[in-house]
């Protein structure tokens, strides 16, 4: 089986085999169910035949029966004295039945042709058909019945009613058919299906088989449906053709047609042994070709691989002298797949070639390279001898300046002796495959003796089983001492951020702290250790105190570098802190470029101030209600609103009556007493988003947002109430005050806050015009 001749001939032997089983599967699959398609169309073309034929000769008789009858109009005696006469001239329809008969009202014979002895005055009151007809006024056709004393002879009886010439029932005609007469079933036995199928018709009311080959089952009750399901469903009405079990078990093409003019099922079943008969035939041929092919399949594959492998063997003796240099190129006829192998083959070769050559080429490279480059390269084998050392390292160790003399020598005898004991663990960790890498900064012996701090790097070179080494050797020891003048550098800067007074923190570029004083420790609630290499997001947000919109240090990076920017700082603990942050980015280069330092000076206390000046700037320091300055203010913002424009909004002017003579029986007490009470009534009336202010004395102005001018009025009505109800606690002898009110609403061409409050001036000094303690919404036509 090594052999690819024997492979490719066993290989072309099962395709051919595969292929031909193939073939003939398909072949089969689709002979069968042409078979089964002929079949089944012939044995459904029987079937409807027979149906319709039957059918028919039943609707002809039923007919003829039911024009007769329709002929007759005689009432019951008439019936009975004049029988004979009446079914002598229906003896016409002896040639479609096997003997008619009249029957009068109660049932009973009166007349039948031919005549049978005994059948004359015979009743029938209990026969089914004879009961239906009399109470449907139908036409009816019986079961079929065996007639009595002969039990060979099946009927089936046909009725029609008589009517009166009043339409009332006055008896039946009647005609009776033998089932296997030759005007019904005579001619079914020569129908033949095949061998062994056949054709069988039984009743859906009294499920009875009234025609089989089997005349043993004929006049019996029906097979069980439980063992044939497709009879059941036929019988309940279903019409069609499918493939199931027979009554007998038996695999059968079943075709099932029930009759339009009798309740008759007529079915046809052939079974599946006889009707694939003719493809089992064309299987056996096909069986008898694929064993002919297998057993041709294997001499014709192996001849023919042969053939076709000639061209390889002479390919196989051209590359072997083209390895010995015995040729140049290889070529070879008979087959172009082989000649674009040939050709490969020349090519690969010759690639081969030209890479040797690269090779080399790239090896001298390298050499020159490790022996020009400031690094020292060297090679030890598995024990640690050197193999190779460029002119650097053997610098840099303070070695021979000959590499033949370091050849075979360990390296740590470079290593300064105080650092051998080590360093050597380290090493034999890397040996034994314990550690993945090496790495260590350690001082060599140098030139005449003066150590030199370098950085020592080695990687496992594994080619094969050969295990090998490269040591890289750096001389770090200019960068050591920069980095001991960063360190010193940086201890003086962390020193002086740590005495500044203000909140000092660093952050790396990703905005993660890097260096945090104890200021801004306590200002942020933090601790430098679970501050360090986080972000600093995860502690604080920053946002702008007026708007309350959130930013970040990116955007202040961008936006207001080295500027002093007001922010509310929201720490850890959900303290609310007002600071002043001058962010600063560092842009030097290196390491730091980017990193962001941001100072933040607590602001509480100058914002405290000015929040304070804010407040009595624009509100009244005896009720704490807004001042004129207060008021103007907010209805200028009003109008300058469109949305709120949009809507109702009022504006209310009020004066006190009768408040100078508060001042002069009580007292300027007594008098600040009242304009505090009546702050007090107006704050309970009014909702807290409008707008209450005293202008000064004893004028106080509102304004109503999204409120219409009635709704305005009954609130200032209720405040009016308050108000003349109002004792001052202190000195209730003092005058009673009470209050004119005057009310206007904002229009949506005012653009002045003066024309606003001149309307509702207007409104109030006719408020005291009419008497005062009054509301006046109206002006004139306004």
């Amino acid at each position: 089986m090594k052999s690819l001749r024997t492979r490719l001939a066993l290989f072309c032997s099962l395709l051919i085999v595969v292929v031909v089983l193939f073939t003939s599967s398909l072949s089969y699959l689709e002979g069968k169910a042409r078979v089964r398609s002929m079949q089944l169309q012939h044995l459904e073309d029987v079937v409807t035949r027979l149906s319709d034929d039957i059918d028919d000769r039943v609707r002809t008789r039923h007919v003829l029966l039911e024009q007769a009858a329709a002929s007759l109009q005689l009432d019951g005696n008439n019936i009975r004295k004049h029988a004979p006469e009446i079914l002598h001239g229906f003896r016409y329809l002896k040639g479609s039945f096997s003997s008619i008969m009249l029957f009068d009202a109660e049932g009973n014979v009166v007349a039948d042709y031919p005549e049978l002895p005994g059948r004359r005055g015979t009743s029938v009151l209990d026969r089914a058909y004879f009961a239906q007809t009399r109470d449907t006024l139908r036409s009816q056709i019986s079961e079929p019945v065996r007639v009595a004393g002969d039990i060979k002879r099946s009927l089936i009886i046909f009725t029609s009613p008589i009517l009166d010439e009043h339409g009332q029932f006055a008896g039946v005609l009647g005609g009776s058919l033998e089932l296997f007469a030759p005007e019904l079933f005579g001619d079914l036995r020569s129908i033949a299906i095949g061998g062994t199928g056949y054709i069988n018709i039984n009743t859906r009311a009294s499920r009875l088989t009234i025609f089989h080959p089997d005349r043993s089952r004929i006049m019996q009750a029906s097979p069980d449906t439980s063992r044939d399901p497709v009879f059941g469903r036929a019988l309940q009405g279903w019409d069609g053709s499918t493939e199931s079990l027979a009554a007998n078990g038996e695999p059968a093409l079943m075709v099932y047609r029930n009759m339009k003019n009798v309740n008759w099922v007529v079915g046809g079943v052939f079974p599946l042994r006889e009707a694939y008969e003719p493809i089992s035939v064309m299987a056996r041929n096909h069986m008898l070709i694929v064993l002919l092919a297998t057993l041709l399949a294997f001499p014709v594959g192996w001849w023919g691989v042969h053939r076709l492998l000639g061209p390889l063997q002479a390919l196989r003796g051209k590359v072997q002298a083209m390895a010995f240099g015995a040729e140049k190129s290889v070529k070879i006829q008979g087959s172009h797949e082989l000649e674009m192998l040939a050709q490969t083959l020349t090519d690969v070769f010759g690639e081969r070639e030209r890479i040797s050559e690269e090779l080399a080429a790239r090896e001298a490279f390298f050499r020159a390279l490790n022996e020009s480059s400031p690094l020292g390269i060297f090679v030890t084998d598995a024990d640690g001898l050197l193999v190779y050392c460029n002119r650097a390292t053997l610098a840099l160790g303070g070695l021979a300046q000959r590499e033949e003399d370091w050849l075979g020598r360990h390296w740590l005898d470079a290593v300064h002796p105080a650092q051998r004991d080590t360093i050597e663990p380290e090493w034999q960790a890397l040996r034994h495959g314990d550690a993945a890498g090496f790495y260590q900064l350690c001082h060599l012996t140098g030139v005449r003796g003066v150590p030199i701090r370098v950085e020592l790097r080695f990687t496992r070179l594994q080619q094969g089983s050969i295990l090998r080494f490269l040591g890289v050797v750096h001389d770090v020891s200019d960068r050591e001492e920069a980095l001991l003048s960063m360190n010193a550098e940086r201890e003086r800067g962390m020193a002086i951020l740590t005495s500044i007074a203000d909140a000092v923190v660093l952050t790396n570029q990703l905005d993660e702290v890097s260096y945090i004083n104890p200021p801004a420790q306590r200002l942020l609630g933090l601790n430098a250790e679970e501050a360090q290499g986080r972000s600093l997001a995860l502690f604080v947000s920053l946002a702008y105190p007026d708007s309350g919109q959130a930013v970040s240090l990116a955007t202040l990076a961008e936006t207001r570098m080295a500027v002093p920017v007001e922010l509310d700082l929201l720490s850890r603990d959900m303290r609310l802190q007002p600071v002043v942050l001058t962010l600063s980015v560092v842009q030097a280069a290196g390491s730091m470029h980017g990193y962001k330092i941001c100072v933040l000076h607590d602001d509480s206390e100058r914002r405290r101030r000015e929040r304070k000046h804010r407040w009595e700037a624009t509100h009244d320091a005896l009720t704490n209600l807004l001042n004129r300055r207060g008021f103007l203010g907010a209805l200028t913002v009003l109008l300058d609103n469109g949305e709120a424009m949009a809507q109702n909004n009022v504006v209310v002017m009020m004066d006190l009556d009768h408040f100078k003579q508060v001042n002069d029986s009580g007292g300027h007490q007594a008098g600040d007493q009242i304009l505090q009470d009546i702050a007090a009534i107006l704050q309970k009336r009014l909702r807290n988003t409008d707008v209450i202010s005293r202008l000064g004395g004893d004028e106080f102005a509102l304004i109503l947002y999204n409120c219409t001018r009635d709704t305005a009025q009954g609130i200032m009505e209720a405040v009016r109430g308050d108000i003349a109800r109002l004792r001052p606690q202190s000195n209730p002898d003092v005058c009673r005050v009470t209050a004119s009110i005057g009310l206007t609403q904002v229009q949506p061409q005012d653009t002045r806050p003066h024309d606003i409050i001149q309307r509702a001036d207007l409104r109030c000094y006719q408020a005291k015009e009419q008497g005062r303690n009054r509301v006046v919404a109206t002006l004139g036509s306004q």
